[in-house]
């Protein structure tokens, strides 16, 4: 069966436990981080996306006060990823009885550990089986023209006309919307957790080299180098919690063979940014994908402006002319 999706029913309130002293040693503690990798002060995004997973614990009334409860229920759940759905159900309402409904208990710890939802996992896999089958490495593109410098968030925006949504999903990275004329590509913005729980102590779970690829992405889509890239990024990170340093991340191969996990919605991203003609001079100004179509454009409007330019001078000098 599938799980439903959570409506809480109850107002949502800040839970009394919710302190920054908490929150910032609750996070090292649920990636098991070993001491050397532990930040001294998590980014606000990484704070505000925690804060509001302890909102949901309080909005379906599950009794689990951080620090310790929460943690130790979270690493129940790790030890068993190799239960069923319904058999890790049944294991929780056995030991933890006492905390309230299992699946939204599941779901958020799950969301807290792997920023992933469980929405569509079934009962015929185990939670590592669900993960594993979600993240899988794609064959067939390599003989795949490799991503030019102008394939970058600043030109998919202003040029391929996308809105670009934040997301905390793992799962929702890279996933296009297309209705009608609104484009929206999502992207996966808490890089922190990329970065670090690469460094855990936890068994693997995600498939190897997963975490590395997916920080990549934001790399090739966020060149450092690109100044246009990186003020657009700063200028996203002062009005809304984004936890995206990917002006940090070094630079990454164009090659899509170098995206195995990753290289078919980076392949339909780039199709569809192909597929997009300008419609409005300034999509026109910053289009630089086909060259000679640019110059004929320009040409175009000397042309017109120049045609423009003749008929008013010659206008002028009829006026003046009639006028002696």
């Amino acid at each position: 069966m599938s799980s439903p999706v959570f409506s809480p029913s109850v107002s949502v309130v800040q839970p009394a436990t919710s302190a920054r002293t908490d929150l910032e040693n609750l996070i090292p503690a649920v990636w098991n981080l070993p001491q050397e990798e532990r930040v001294e002060e998590p980014s606000e995004a990484l704070l505000d996306y925690y804060n509001g997973q302890l909102v949901l614990i309080e909005a379906y009334r599950l009794k689990l006060q951080i620090n310790e409860e929460l943690i130790g229920f979270i690493d129940f759940v790790k030890a068993n990823v190799n239960y069923t759905k319904s058999k890790l159900i049944q294991a929780v309402e056995t030991h933890y009885a006492e905390i309230g409904p299992a699946i939204p208990a599941i779901a958020v710890a799950v969301h807290l550990w792997l920023f992933i939802s469980i929405e569509d996992w079934d009962d015929k896999r185990t939670l590592e089986q669900y993960i594993q089958s979600g993240f899988q490495k794609v064959s067939g593109f390599s003989d795949a023209p490799s991503f030019l410098l102008t394939f970058n968030i600043d030109n998919l925006r202003k040029v391929g006309g996308f809105q670009i949504a934040w997301t905390e999903r793992l799962e929702d990275h890279l996933s296009l919307s297309l209705e009608d004329e609104h484009k929206e590509l999502k992207i996966f913005h808490l890089s922190s957790f990329l970065d670090l729980y690469r460094h855990s102590k936890d068994r693997p779970i995600f498939p190897p080299g997963f975490l590395e690829e997916t920080a990549r992405t934001l790399s090739l889509l966020i060149p450092r180098s690109n100044l246009k890239c990186q003020r657009w990024i700063q200028k996203c990170r002062r009005k809304a919690a984004i936890d995206l340093e990917a002006g940090q991340l070094p630079p990454t191969s164009r090659d899509i063979a170098s995206f195995p996990f990753w290289s078919r919605q980076l392949l339909e991203l780039r199709e569809e940014y192909d597929r997009t003609e300008p419609t409005t001079l300034r999509q026109w100004v910053v289009d630089k994908r086909k060259p000679n179509q640019r110059y004929t454009f320009w040409i175009a409007v000397i042309a017109l402006f120049l045609a423009l330019l003749f008929g008013l001078i010659q206008s002028v000098t009829g006026i003046i002319q009639a006028m002696h």
